[in-house]
């Protein structure tokens, strides 16, 4: 008889499209991870997954993303029928990002955190770093995604991902002569090209500021001067030779979580920065 916690870990298994993470946030072990699926495919008489050799990384067949969406209905229904005697109070949270996180991370992060816990409530802020710190500041956030610390120290601190920036252009260009897109001061990302430009002694001969990435992309695609993006929003342009990075230059940078050391969700907060991938 099938049974509802095999389909529970199944749904959480397709939406984490990782085993380990799976067991990570059900409190089971990978072997039980495993089991379920394998117990649900038996019950059902067909396979739902198409594994790898590293049995971590998978594909979903189409009878899998049948009794995926099949799957999220019941554990919908489920939730439903918890709260007939016992009424779950919604969650409300206030999740600050940076703009660059927001691009890179925060559509999957909410799309999960919708589907794994639909009782929750969000409230989304996207500013730059510095906004973000007086937002953390004045309590009016329970949780932040950024990818630099400064101003962090009154906050617990972790590392949830990793980013890799470049400058790219239409074409070829000397970083010496050619003006910059960059942006706006109090960026976390405009702080790493300061600081670049400083180890590398450059003195930028014109810089162009923007607050939207899309702009300073459209900028460069343009041939108006060197933009300084992560990698991650540019595959496209890179891939259709509208842009080229500048070799040899790349930057590595974390992407954080951060929160308060103590808030009455702390638990919930904890649970749903689990649920982001590490980009490694």
């Amino acid at each position: 008889m099938m049974q509802l916690d095999w389909i529970r870990t199944f749904v959480t298994l397709a939406q984490l499209q990782h085993f380990t993470k799976t067991s990570e946030y059900l409190n089971l072990s990978q072997p039980t991870v495993s089991v379920h699926i394998k117990k649900l495919e038996q019950s059902l008489g067909t396979a739902l997954i198409h594994r790898s050799s590293t049995n971590q990384q998978f594909e979903l067949t189409p009878a899998g993303e049948q009794v995926f969406e099949y799957g999220k209905e019941m554990m919908e229904l489920w939730r439903s029928m918890e709260q007939v005697n016992q009424k779950r109070e919604e969650i409300q949270l206030r999740i600050g990002s940076t703009h660059t996180v927001s691009d890179v991370l925060l559509p999957d992060f909410v799309k999960k955190i919708k589907v794994l816990n639909p009782q929750v409530r969000l409230q989304l802020m996207i500013h730059n770093h510095e906004t973000i710190v007086e937002a953390l500041n004045s309590n009016e956030l329970d949780l932040a995604l950024v990818e630099g610390t400064k101003g962090l120290e009154p906050f617990h601190v972790e590392v949830i991902s990793r980013d890799e920036l470049r400058f790219f252009a239409s074409s070829r260009m000397n970083l010496h002569s050619s003006p910059f897109i960059l942006r706006e001061q109090g960026s976390g990302t405009r702080e790493y090209a300061d600081d670049f430009l400083r180890s590398e002694r450059i003195v930028p001969v014109e810089i162009l500021e923007a607050s939207s990435h899309f702009l300073i992309k459209q900028l460069a695609v343009r041939g108006l001067g060197i933009a300084f993006l992560s990698s991650s929003m540019v595959k496209e342009e890179v891939i259709q030779g509208k842009l080229v990075p500048i070799e040899p230059y790349v930057i590595h940078r974390p992407f954080y979580a951060v929160h308060p050391e103590h808030v009455s969700s702390l638990s919930v907060i904890k649970e749903l920065v689990s649920l982001i991938d590490d980009t490694n």
